[in-house]
């Protein structure tokens, strides 16, 4: 019985396991809790935090029925990608209205300028006209003079019967011719004269007509480029980088200008929000 017990005791002695396991332990132990010891009086931890970032909701600029929903939830997207899509044959109809406009004005500022070169012209030829009357006038003035002349004389010379009474009826009818002459060129004169006075005020009228066509071209050319901008929103892209979030919209519905219909969350502006208690923030 001694020798049993004497065995049992010499095996429990001669058996370190227990021994070394617990003294793994308690080196283990005071290890970490030495370094945490030595963390804590360094640094602080919190429970109290949330991951942040910024987020984009995604906005489409004009009004229509959507045709395409090109991403869903928890998506990834690159700034360009597009996202939605828009029923744009509308948009596509006043783009052509838009440039058929810009082509009649066109058109009209064309015809315009035609006219005031033809204008131009007739202004041109009108007063060609009355220099050439001018003249015509001046050579008829001295054929009066001369004719006039010679009537007077006539008319002594039949008093003093040495002429004909036909003799003085021809200088009296060469006479009224030249004054007849004059008295129609004058007539002509006046004609020509309100001709080019008449083409002038068409021609200044066509002026402002152009000025208004110009002016009429750059606001065709304003709305053809408002027209197309509202057409490229009929495309809604991904302004950058990022996590799709709350889709909010399908095929066929209809939405409005700056209705919010989902989010784009950031990919490259991520951070953290730790809350600390005010003892801890002497150790930060």
């Amino acid at each position: 019985m001694e020798n049993q017990a004497t065995e049992k005791t010499n095996g429990k002695k001669r058996n370190p396991v227990f021994i070394i396991i617990l003294g793994l332990l308690v080196v283990g132990g005071g290890w970490f809790g030495i370094s945490k010891y030595q963390h804590s009086q360094h640094h602080e931890d919190t429970d109290d935090a949330q991951v942040s970032a910024d987020i984009s909701p995604v906005i489409p600029r004009i009004a229509g029925y959507v045709t395409e929903v090109r991403v869903k939830d928890n998506q990834l997207v690159k700034k360009g990608d597009t996202l939605i899509v828009l029923d744009n044959r509308d948009y596509i109809i006043k783009v052509e209205q838009a440039e058929a406009a810009l082509a009649t004005a066109v058109s009209n500022l064309n015809s315009a300028k035609a006219t005031t070169t033809a204008s131009k012209a007739n202004i041109a030829t009108s007063k060609l006209a009355v220099n050439t009357i001018d003249a015509q006038i001046e050579a008829a003035k001295v054929s009066l003079w001369r004719a006039t002349q010679d009537y007077d004389r006539y008319s002594n010379l039949y008093k003093d019967h040495t002429i004909t009474l036909q003799q003085f009826e021809q200088a009296s009818a060469a006479k009224q011719s030249a004054e007849k002459q004059i008295a129609i060129l004058e007539q002509q004169k006046n004609q020509a004269a309100q001709q080019t006075s008449a083409v002038a005020v068409q021609s200044n009228a066509v002026a402002e007509q152009i000025g208004v066509a110009d002016a009429s071209i750059r606001q065709k050319q304003t709305e053809i480029d408002a027209a197309k901008l509202n057409l490229s929103y009929t495309v809604v892209t991904a302004q950058q980088d990022g996590l799709i979030s709350k889709v909010n919209v399908q095929p066929g519905q209809f939405i409005q200008a700056g209705q919010a219909l989902f989010s784009v969350v950031h990919s490259d502006a991520v951070w953290v929000i730790a809350n600390f208690k005010e003892t801890q923030l002497n150790k930060m």
